[in-house]
This record gives C-alpha cells, sequence and structure tokens, in this order.
C-alpha cells in the first residue's frame, strides 16, 4: 500500500510540472475522459455519448480506447502485458478509423504493450464503437487498448501516467465497459450502487471489489480526469438491459455512462452495500460435497451475487478446528476444517457472527480456535456467546456508516434480554448516526411464523436503537415485520446447509441493504438449495415465494416484499 502511495504522488507531482507544458499543443479539451458500454443493446447510450463529446467547442484529435480482453486473448502471450494493434504496420485501420500510430508508439517504448491485431479486431468492446466513432467524430484517430482481467491497479497506474506525459490535451480517454452481468435486474442495481460510488468518488482501494467487467478500464479513466485536473462528472445515462427489452429475463446487464470534464468533483457518494444471509454449515454433508467437489463448490452459483459488496455477512453455524473431534450419534454438534475458509474468503463473504448455539460445540478453546482461523483468513467475526460469563465483551464490527452486533438466545449459552438492549443502546449512543444491524439467532426450528416472545424482544431491540433485524436458527424463511418503521426478518433461512428432509430448508432468503444518509434500502434475494449449493431463484419462483412471505408478513409491508424492495427512511 505504502509503495502504491508513493507511486500516485510521483503521479500527482508529475502532473503539476509535465502537464502545463503540453499546453503548447492546443487548447485543452473540456472532456477528459469517460465510460461507455459496449453491448449493442445498448446502442443508444453510446450515440448519446459521443453526440455529447461532439457538441463540445473542441473535439478531441485522439481517443484512448480501453475495452476488457473479453477472448482472453492474453493467456496466449507471455507474461502480463496490455494489447494493441501492431503501431509498426503503415495499414491499421478499425472499422475505417485510423489509429494514432506515433502515439501507440510512444506509449509502447514505456509501457510493456504486445501486438495482437487479430484480438483487437475481434475485440467488440473496441469494434462495436469505431463505427460511432467514425459517424460523430470524423477524423479523429483512436488508441486501442486490451486490458487481460489480472492486470495489476499498479499497472494501470504507470499505463495512465505515461498515457498522462506523452499524449496532448487534445486527448481523452474512454472506458468501454459494461456493469453487471448475469443478475436479475434488481441484484444489478443493488450492485450498481457501489461500482458508481467507487466510480464517482475514485475509492483507490476498492476498484477491484465491484461488479463490472474491466475494473481496471474504469480506474483509467478516474485516475486520468484526476491527473488533468477535470473531475466533474456529468451523467449520459444508468439503465439495465430489461430497458431496451419487452420481458424481464433472469440475467440482466447495467449500462453507466459518465463523463468527467472542466469543474471540480462533486461531494462524495457515501452509500454503503451490504449483503446479510442465514445460516451457514460447513460441516457433515457440506463438508463430504467439498471433498468430491472442491472447497469453492458451495459458493460456486451464488459467487456472482456476494461480488462487488462492501460487507457481506452470515452467520458460520458452528466452530472452526485443526484437529476434529469424531461426534457420534446423530451428529447435531458440528466442526468445520480449517480450509473450507478459503473458500469463505473467495466468495467475498468477509463477516460472520459466531453468536449461535453450535459455536461452542468444542467449548471456549474451540471458539478461540475459530476466531483464530478467522482472523488468519481476514474474515472478520462477531458476536461471542459466552460474554456473560466472562470479562470479555461482546465485540462488534463498524463501518464508516453502519455498526453490526450479534447475539445467540439458543441454548447452550444465552444472551439474556437486559444485555441485548444494553448492548444496543451503548452502540447506539457511542456511534451517532451509524446504522445499527443486529443479527440475533433465536426461535423454533422449522416455524414458518416468529414467537411471541420473539416478537416482544424485536419490540425491545428497536426501542433500544436497532435499524434492522435479521434472525437466523430456525433453518426456514419467517415473516417481515416492520416496527417503528424498522424492518425485522425473523429468519432468513438456511444459506449453506446440507439439511434436505423439509422441503422448507431448501428455500432461502438474503437481503441486500444500500445505507445512505437520508435512507437504507432492502433489497430481497430469494435463493433456492440444490446438493449443498445455494442459487438465486429463477424469475417465476421468485414472484411465487415473494407472494407466499408478503402473504404471512406485516400487511403494510405487503406490496414491498412482492416487488422485493423495502425503503427505510432514516
Amino acid at each position: 500500500m505504502r509503495n502504491l502511495t508513493q507511486l500516485l504522488l510521483l503521479l500527482f507531482l508529475f502532473h503539476v510540472t509535465v502537464v502545463p507544458a503540453l499546453g503548447d499543443s492546443g487548447e485543452a479539451l473540456s472532456v477528459v475522459s469517460g465510460v461507455i458500454p459496449h453491448h449493442l443493446l445498448a446502442k443508444e447510450i453510446m450515440v448519446d455519448f459521443f453526440s455529447f463529446i461532439a457538441r463540445g467547442e473542441q473535439l478531441p484529435d485522439t481517443i484512448i480506447l480501453l475495452s476488457p480482453d473479453h477472448l482472453n486473448s492474453a493467456a496466449l502471450e507471455r507474461g502480463n502485458s496490455f494489447i494493441s494493434v501492431n503501431w509498426e504496420s503503415d495499414d491499421v485501420e478499425l472499422g475505417d478509423v485510423a489509429v494514432d500510430r506515433e502515439l501507440l508508439k510512444k506509449i509502447a517504448t514505456k509501457i510493456r504493450i504486445r501486438p495482437n491485431q487479430g484480438a483487437v479486431l475481434s475485440e467488440f468492446g473496441i469494434m462495436n464503437l469505431s463505427p460511432l466513432i467514425k459517424e460523430y467524430l470524423p477524423g479523429v484517430k483512436i488508441v486501442p487498448i486490451l486490458i487481460p482481467a489480472d492486470i495489476s491497479r499498479e499497472e494501470v497506474a504507470q499505463l495512465v501516467s505515461t498515457i498522462n506525459q506523452t499524449a496532448s490535451l487534445q486527448t481523452i480517454m474512454v472506458a468501454s465497459v459494461d456493469f453487471s452481468h448475469y443478475l436479475p435486474s434488481r441484484a444489478a442495481s443493488f450492485h450498481d450502487t457501489k461500482s458508481i460510488r467507487v466510480l464517482l468518488n475514485g475509492e483507490e482501494e476498492h476498484f477491484e471489489n465491484i461488479e463490472v467487467d474491466s475494473w481496471q478500464s474504469l480506474y483509467a479513466v478516474r485516475l486520468f480526469a484526476r491527473l488533468r485536473r477535470k473531475e466533474n462528472p456529468v451523467l449520459i445515462a444508468h439503465k439495465n438491459s430489461v430497458d431496451f427489452l419487452s420481458f424481464s429475463p433472469d440475467e440482466t446487464t447495467s449500462y453507466f455512462s459518465v463523463v468527467f470534464e472542466e469543474g471540480e468533483p462533486k461531494d462524495d457518494i457515501s452509500a454503503e452495500t451490504i449483503l446479510l444471509a442465514g445460516d451457514m454449515m460447513l460441516g457433515r454433508g457440506i463438508a463430504e460435497l467439498n471433498k468430491k467437489n472442491g472447497i469453492y463448490y458451495p459458493f460456486q452459483k451464488i459467487g456472482r451475487l456476494l461480488r462487488g459488496v462492501d460487507v457481506v455477512f452470515a452467520n458460520l453455524e458452528g466452530p472452526v478446528g485443526g484437529n476434529p473431534l469424531e461426534f457420534g450419534g446423530d451428529k447435531l454438534q458440528f466442526i468445520f476444517l480449517p480450509p473450507v475458509l478459503e473458500g469463505v474468503s473467495w466468495s467475498r463473504i468477509n463477516l460472520v457472527s459466531l453468536a449461535n448455539n453450535h459455536i461452542t460445540d468444542r467449548g471456549a478453546e474451540g471458539l478461540q480456535e475459530t476466531r483464530d482461523w478467522l482472523d488468519r483468513y481476514q474474515i472478520c467475526h462477531i458476536g461471542n456467546p459466552l460474554y456473560s460469563y466472562q470479562d470479555e465483551p461482546n465485540p462488534c464490527f463498524s463501518t464508516e456508516h453502519s455498526v453490526f452486533l450479534a447475539f445467540n438466545r439458543v441454548l447452550p449459552f444465552t444472551h439474556k434480554e437486559e444485555e441485548i438492549v444494553r448492548e444496543i443502546r451503548v452502540a447506539k449512543i457511542d456511534n451517532p448516526g451509524k446504522f445499527i444491524i443486529v443479527s440475533i439467532h433465536w426461535g423454533e426450528e422449522y416455524q414458518l411464523k416468529s414467537s411471541s416472545s420473539q416478537r416482544q424482544l424485536a419490540r425491545r431491540m428497536i426501542a433500544a436503537g436497532a435499524d434492522i433485524i435479521v434472525g437466523h436458527h430456525p433453518h426456514v424463511v419467517q415473516e417481515i415485520e416492520l416496527v417503528q418503521g424498522k424492518p425485522v426478518f425473523y429468519s432468513l433461512g438456511n444459506f449453506i446447509f446440507d439439511q434436505q428432509s423439509i422441503p422448507e430448508t431448501q428455500d432461502g432468503l438474503i437481503v441486500g441493504l444500500t445505507v445512505e444518509a437520508d435512507k437504507a434500502t432492502c433489497y430481497l434475494f430469494p435463493i433456492q438449495h440444490h446438493l449443498g449449493q445455494p442459487m438465486l431463484m429463477s424469475r417465476g419462483r421468485v414472484d411465487e415465494f415473494l407472494l407466499g412471505v408478503a402473504e404471512k408478513s406485516d400487511k403494510k409491508l405487503e406490496e414491498d416484499i412482492k416487488r422485493g424492495i423495502i425503503e427505510i427512511k432514516r
């Protein structure tokens, strides 16, 4: 991280000393960089983008056009490198648009770029845009650059630094990028919240975890705007593929287009994204499936939903230990081998609750060993079912905008109601303005509705300061209630579990939460299980499932639940 900070400082100093000298090559453009989709379905957005550029008082001489390497052409090359056309060839055109060979050659003397004419001509991230460039910006030249998926942030920064030094002030940089892929439109909208925030804010450390097809290209255009001190974003469009279709498919793509032009950056966008999942049991039958299929197996069909989110939370329903005991009888005690945490980490789950009835299956020593393993895999954890009996406080987890607390109300070790209320009240006082998220392990197994004692406790927790409550333990999805304007999800059901004998345990619910200064929004993502793997339900099943949840839930939420979005005023 320190090396990157030093690199960015050098880039800034270089910009201050070198860029003014480029003024001799002409008057600077107002627009310096931008983002445009490349799916032809979104052609109207592409047209609007280039029309905006063409209306400027000054037109660009050259466009640096960055695209994902969709066909993975870099896999055939030796070493990590960017890809472009052959700058030594006299006959290089892309869809009747000339290549700025001289600029490309200058860049290639300092940056590792491999010529691969076939790869560029086959790349729709380039070729879908060239006819529009020819139509709206006749005479402009382009420098096409494909960016392989494994190019690092440091390498992108070096490329941008070189272009900033080499290119004239009549050069703009354009990222040909589509946003969230292969997910329903509701999930795409949820993911876009973070992707757009990271792009517009220029959050260096978060670009690598956003759900787009080339985070590197987005990072490049944002850094270029910063180096040339033109960071004012102007929105061109934000749409989804369903906006261009007459039907709603299970899988969609998001399109976001923006230009950066003269002016100061706007105030930072503060929206935070969170996923809240149910019970995660990684032993017993799941362990057997992992032996056959690998440690990533449980997460493979839900992994895309978990990507590109600030906090991904689940309830870890058992201890992690390196020397597991053989539990006999009906095996109602759990133990997970440490390698399973590599799969958890790979899935982007970065926060788990330890406040449940199985985390102590190996006693206090097993609980501490679990913490140690989670720390080793850099997975944060909250909740201590033993804190009532020790001097150790109940751990919480805090982000810039939210605080997470976790409690257990299921034997053998339970938190007292007064302790729970006190902890929530203290968290609210200590974190003014933050969103208080409470996870609680409670209720009766396999019951489709909560008990009166749960509902009474929910009201006490909300009164103490909880902004949202998510429950675990029943292994089935229970109702949703609104208490003083705050949502209570009494049970999210199973996230990863090996239960198959009861049909209702095969369905679960993941809640996507966006937290903003004045509101929070819950996105409901129903999931279904098959052979230990959770996956998003098909559209037809989603409507039926949400209707069933709505019918047993708070009537004030009926329509919100059916459409899968619950908005909360703060």
